[in-house]
């Protein structure tokens, strides 16, 4: 029976290897490139953005096959696990926010975990390394969305995956940097080198992922978290001096996020909360509701960078609450309001030395260091004509994560101990910057957004939703518009926008950067039965294609 089951699902493959990764089967073939996989995409059948080619397509494909956005998020998430490994992989955290056809909004935590044996106060410090390495919840948030909302098997789904793997991906120039980058820095017998050589070529072949990717065909959340697959795993993290054992992998289930909302205009802004933020979002786009959005540069900049800070003030004072207390209290209308009047009354008046708004009245904030932040992580949004949505946001921490991987397996593992992630006790599922979001009418859906970038990612979606939603700027302008990011009593402005002047007018200290600096965002903008993706113009591989 065994031998059957097997010659089975090897003819499946095969046939999946064909019919759903056309150019990609062979080392030497090229990434896909089918019309639309550029930045941009318009489609009267759904659309996948994603920062990768072969996520992209995989999604496309599984879409094209019968799929819903679900069955395509998920077949683009162990797709970006082969060909954005520096990013996101079997290894991470993944937070995820989903509709349903019938209207229903659900969020999952796949959050990475504070082992049972770790104990911060005895542990090493530090955010490389095994012990810096956490229970990964990744392939149990994707197997789980998929089990209760997909409509394709795994082998179906994870098809793609598993034959890029086997047969190889050829990664764009800034992934291959990164990996090269990487393999640099860590040494030549260090997991990067091991898994992609030091000088990494274009196509990079990964028949250990494949092996652990067919396991989770085959076996499902078994195929990872127990098995040979979870033994290997707990076995190369003990030995290496981590705290991941097989007992905290067999326990391990991803969980059901909150979900906040709050209305902008005619349209609803929805988030998921703990550890996801998209419900600080949706609260700074409820401020930004309440007063009278100016409409030149430097008064809205500023206004923007205030009301950021309140948001950002409010997601830390609402870690001391319950969960749901808390996504009630950032969503009430009693706060929206007061933060509101603060705003515009600091608007009105700034203090010389202001650079935020505190609780009642103006406080210099020295939260974050000043040094640039990691500009990692991915993210994943899917659309269908049935009204499915997907906002996903995968991450392994900075570029390699802990930068250590179990050779048989494959894949690296996040960093989430020893100081990358403030880390509570066993159990404990760290705070996220990422923020899958969704914007619904009444009518029906509107958008689906996320970003990569760490807490960049929530000023670049409020930045972008306030100028479609209050300016009226369409969401390809508002995407290439200038960003910023306050931090450590600092505004950052994108070099060559021309509101540092105005900033310093009002207050603000104001820094230009780069708009690498900044974080990057994947977009669904969904209008009357047509769907528009656009990937963050610039960076290396994002694009967005729909269902021919």
């Amino acid at each position: 029976m065994r031998d059957r089951r097997r010659t089975w699902f090897q003819a499946r493959l095969a046939f999946l290897a064909a019919t759903l990764c056309t150019g990609c089967s062979g080392a030497e073939e090229t990434a896909p490139e089918a019309p639309g996989f550029s930045h941009r995409a318009v489609s009267s059948r759904g659309m996948v953005v994603t920062g990768s080619p072969y996520a992209t397509g995989a999604g496309v494909r599984v879409l094209e096959a019968g799929g819903n956005a679900i069955d395509a998020a998920v077949a683009a998430a162990f797709a970006l696990a082969v060909a954005e490994p520096t990013q996101s992989g079997l290894g991470g955290r993944t937070q995820i926010l989903l509709r349903t056809a019938s209207g229903a909004v659900h969020a999952v935590d796949g959050g990475t975990e504070v082992p049972a044996g770790y104990d911060a106060q005895t542990a090493p410090a530090g955010e490389t390394g095994y012990a810096a390495v956490g229970i990964p919840g990744t392939v149990a948030a994707l197997l789980k969305v998929h089990e209760e909302h997909g409509v394709l098997g795994r082998v179906e789904v994870l098809g793609p995956a598993v034959a890029w793997a086997e047969d190889g991906v050829r990664l764009p120039d800034g992934e291959r940097r990164r990996l090269e980058g990487l393999a640099r820095e860590e040494g030549p017998e260090s997991a990067v080198a091991r898994l992609f050589g030091t000088e990494p070529d274009s196509v990079v072949v990964q028949p250990q992922l494949a092996r652990t990717l067919r396991a989770i065909v085959t076996d499902g959340h078994h195929g990872f978290y127990g098995g040979e697959v979870a033994a290997a795993m707990a076995r190369d993290i003990g030995e290496g001096g981590g705290f991941v054992s097989a007992s905290d992998l067999a326990a391990y289930r991803p969980r059901d996020g909150l979900v906040g909302r709050t209305s902008v205009g005619e349209v609803e802004v929805v988030g998921s909360y703990l550890p996801a933020s998209g419900v600080t979002v949706a609260e700074i786009m409820g401020i930004l509701d309440r007063v009278d959005v100016p409409r030149e540069d430097g008064a809205w900049a500023d206004l923007l960078a205030d009301a950021l800070v309140a948001g950002f003030e409010d997601r830390e004072m609402a870690e001391s609450m319950s969960p749901a207390a808390a996504v009630a209290w950032l969503m009430s209308d009693s706060l929206l309001e007061r933060r509101a009047r603060e705003v515009m009354t600091a608007m009105a008046d700034p203090p010389p030395t202001a650079t935020s708004v505190g609780v009642g009245e103006w406080t210099r904030v020295e939260d974050e260091p000043l040094e640039p932040e990691p500009p990692f992580t991915s993210h994943i949004s899917v659309a269908d004509v049935d009204g499915n949505l997907v906002a996903m946001t995968q991450s392994l921490g900075p570029s390699g994560g802990a930068r250590v991987a179990t050779p048989e397996l494959g894949f690296l593992y996040a960093s989430t101990l020893g100081g990358y992630l403030t880390a509570g006790g066993p159990g404990y599922r760290p705070w996220s910057s990422q923020a899958p979001l969704l914007v619904l009418g009444e009518e029906g859906p509107v958008m689906v957004a996320g970003g990569a970038g760490a807490r960049r990612i929530i000023s670049a979606l409020v930045g972008t939703l306030s100028r479609t939603l209050h300016l009226g700027v369409e969401l390809e302008e508002a995407l290439r518009a200038p960003r910023l990011h306050p931090t450590g009593g600092r505004v950052y402005v994108e070099a060559g926008w021309g509101v540092a002047a105005a900033l310093e007018e009002r207050g603000q200290e104001a820094v230009p950067r780069e708009r690498s600096y900044f974080a990057r965002l994947n977009v669904i903008e969904i209008d009357r039965g047509r769907w528009t993706g656009i990937a963050e113009p610039g960076w290396s591989g994002a694009s967005a294609a729909g269902p021919r």
